[in-house]
């Protein structure tokens, strides 16, 4: 089992956060659009799916670097694959069920909201992202 999450970057090197709405273990969280890696996915194509679903923006693997993938930041043995894309002109975003808000966000304001998230994804996001800037 895997998540897989993709860090999209626009043109004016913003950083594209989405939050939960009414999940039951991370209510109004910060986010990035991906998820689950479902069974006979790799994660690059689980991402690309993900992307779509959650935020209406189609990408393809090449359009992705991966960052991260590995067990280190996760709590229940989940291997994490961090993505970024960076995508010009700024996509337009359309928000799943999933979700109930996005902001496009400055370097230190998204590192900001990562960093203080419930989510160990986001804190390895921030980790991550952090030492990669």
């Amino acid at each position: 089992m895997g998540v897989a999450k993709v860090l999209i970057i626009d043109e004016q090197n913003k950083y594209l956060m989405l939050w939960r709405g009414d999940h039951p273990r991370l209510p109004n969280d910060p986010d990035l659009p991906g998820g689950t890696i479902e069974a006979g996915e790799t994660p690059e194509v689980a991402a690309v799916r993900e992307v779509q679903e959650e935020a209406g923006i189609a990408i393809a693997p090449y359009d992705m670097k991966l960052l991260y993938k590995g067990l280190d930041y996760s709590m229940h043995g989940v291997e994490y694959s961090l993505y970024v894309a960076t995508i010009t002109p700024r996509p337009t975003v359309a928000l799943s069920w999933e979700h109930e808000g996005y902001k496009w966000l400055d370097a230190d304001t998204f590192l900001a909201e990562a960093k203080d998230a419930t989510d160990t994804y986001m804190h390895m996001v921030y980790d991550i992202v952090s030492k990669n800037l």
